[in-house]
């Protein structure tokens, strides 16, 4: 029974190591094509689109100050009160049946205009004391139409309030979506970052790969002459001593490397498991020359100048609103009535019963000065948004001048150190030279290798934070994510 549960599970194991495994994914990454992932599906994009969506709400909850309202009610009533009546015309013992139904259509304007259009039928069904002679009809109905407008004339002026509130909600709205993009290239710009990162780490695994080869060959230089007698006293075992350093800088970078892979990958929302193959070209691009990028025109700067306008807005609704309410009402109302409703229906359509009404309507609350704060709010609002915007004017300056002037040392510096790693190379090919014939130190070979390895690193390094510099000078310049057409049309 045991030899039978061994040859089982050995054939199970045979089995599934005979199935084939999937060979990972292979990814070709550019900087261009890591940019455009970012915007298409990273989960930072995603998040950030979904954040400026949730701006939408204050926006839509002022405009629904103005919807239009439609009520309805009706209900039935059954009557059976005692009543005091001298002459009772109606037996408090029978009962009065009521059918109630109202319909009202009511629609607020930013001119500081209420309208409301009401509709009433009230139907009667009563017992008449049957000792009167000649009792009204049982069944009447009584039918009411009528339209109600309300104008503000002193606080909210015709408006001025509304229109405030909603020029507020809608510029503020606007600064938000203006902003958006910055926000997005802030998220291409980690992207690039990460990439940059990625890409550096790879070429620190080679090299460090590469450096542990030629440490190899080198032991096994220094071994044959230490054989042949040749070598000085140590140099075999400083020699080993430096392999031993490389192979434990392989690990290092190893895990450097595929850690920085596994964080691209998840920020451009791609499986995990997928193999990265970086393009890059071998030629450094010159630095650009642009012309000079207006202020007014940064987005920063437009958003900025919206809140300022918004909070100016606020500011005069809020003074508006200060003023007690004097508002002019007029009624006017036609009714009809009849033991039929087809007939209380004709005399509403006619307008043979009209009903007019005109007055003033009055309102002022006080005590807690509350008014006053507001506007002293909204002023220190306003103060401190045209605060932010000469701080930005300014900002926005430095921050290009800044980005430039980065740009072109990154640019000096990745010349530089690709003229420094040339060189490094020449001096490890003429002291490996000069060691094989014995006119040299090995700790000057090795002291230039170390050199040459580090020249490498640093030429690769400089290279990505010239690309990085030169995407954040688009970024200060707003250019490296153009506004979008419909954004244009909204402004």
């Amino acid at each position: 029974m045991v030899k039978k549960i061994i040859l089982l599970l050995c054939a199970t194991s045979t089995a599934w190591a005979q199935q084939p495994v999937a060979a990972p994914k292979v990814i070709t990454l550019t900087q261009k094509k890591v940019a455009e992932l970012a915007l298409q599906q990273g989960y930072r994009t995603k998040e950030v689109n979904l954040q400026y969506q949730q701006f939408k709400l204050p926006y839509a909850e002022t405009l629904a100050r103005y919807d239009w309202l439609l009520n309805a009610a009706t209900g039935y009533e059954q009557d059976k009160q005692a009543q005091l009546l001298t002459s009772p015309t109606l037996d408090p013992h029978n009962k009065i049946e009521r059918y109630n139904t109202t319909f009202s259509l009511q629609k607020p304007f930013t001119t500081g205009t209420l309208a409301t259009l009401e509709l009433n039928r009230l139907s009667l069904n009563a017992d008449y004391d049957s000792a009167i002679a000649t009792p009204p009809p049982s069944n009447q109905t009584l039918d009411r139409a009528g339209i109600i407008l309300e104008q503000a004339i002193l606080g909210n002026f015709f408006g001025v309030a509304d229109r405030g509130t909603v020029n507020a909600a809608e510029q503020n709205y606007q600064a938000s979506e203006i902003l958006r993009a910055n926000d997005l290239e802030n998220v291409v710009l980690e992207a690039v970052r990460q990439f940059w990162q990625a890409y550096i780490a790879q070429e620190n695994f080679r090299e460090a790969v590469s450096a542990r080869d030629r440490y190899k060959k080198l032991v096994e230089t220094v071994r044959r002459k230490t054989s042949l007698g040749y070598s000085n006293p140590g140099d075999l075992p400083q020699a080993q001593a430096e392999l031993e350093t490389r192979e434990q800088t392989v690990k290092l970078t190893s895990t450097d490397y595929l850690a920085s892979v596994e964080n691209l990958l998840t920020a451009l929302a791609l499986d995990p498991k997928s193999e990265v193959k970086f393009e890059m070209s071998a030629a450094l691009p010159a630095m650009p020359s642009l012309p000079p990028k207006a202020t007014e025109d940064l987005r920063a700067i437009r958003s900025q100048k919206l809140k300022v306008s918004a909070a100016e807005e606020s500011l005069t609704a809020s003074k508006s609103l200060s003023y007690p309410t004097l508002n002019v009402v007029g009624k006017a109302y036609t009714t009809g009535v009849g033991e039929k409703s087809e007939d209380s229906y004709s005399e509403v359509t006619g307008g043979s019963r009209p009903d007019y009404y005109i007055g003033l309507r009055f309102a002022y609350n006080f005590g807690s000065d509350i008014q006053n704060e507001r506007i002293v709010y909204n002023k220190l609002n306003r103060d401190l948004e045209q605060t932010r915007l000469q701080r930005q004017m300014v900002e926005v300056v430095d921050a290009n001048t800044q980005a430039e002037r980065k740009a072109q040392a990154a640019y000096s510096i990745a010349q530089s150190a690709e003229k420094q790693k040339g060189f490094r190379e020449k001096a490890v090919t003429e002291l490996n030279r000069s060691y094989s014939q014995g006119r040299t130190d090995i700790n000057n070979l090795i002291i230039a290798l170390n050199n040459s390895f580090t020249a490498e690193i640093q030429y690769i390094t400089a290279v990505g934070n010239y690309h990085i510099a030169l995407n954040e000078w688009a970024a200060a310049r707003d250019e490296l994510i153009p506004d979008e057409q419909p954004s244009e049309d909204k402004k």
